[in-house]
């Protein structure tokens, strides 16, 4: 996975379905690169650990499991839904996404 750097994301096409892939560590996650708020690009905004932050209005998610650390604005957690993760797996550079 030599195109994602650690610490950094990116933002994949994986034929018409976007995901944003990112590394941390040793770690691949992938996840929707769409927030759950306002369909902000996460690529764009921040990673800060293993968390994510929106950059348009500062919606934080855990990318391991898509959970809501803090909402848009800093909201409580429970006023947006999770972020969608996938399973998984690397094979080499090549990394392969299962859909539940």
């Amino acid at each position: 996975m030599k195109e994602v750097p650690e610490g950094e994301m990116i933002r994949v096409d994986l034929g018409g379905k976007e995901v944003l892939v990112a590394r941390v560590g040793e770690r691949v996650y992938v996840t929707d690169v769409w927030c759950t708020h306002e369909e902000g690009d996460l690529s764009l905004g921040l990673l800060e650990g293993d968390v994510v932050r929106c950059p348009l209005h500062g919606a934080r998610f855990r990318i391991a499991d898509g959970s809501v650390v803090e909402g848009p604005e800093g909201e409580p957690p429970e006023a947006i839904p999770s972020l969608k993760t996938y399973r998984v797996k690397v094979l080499g550079d090549e990394v392969y996404i299962e859909e539940e």
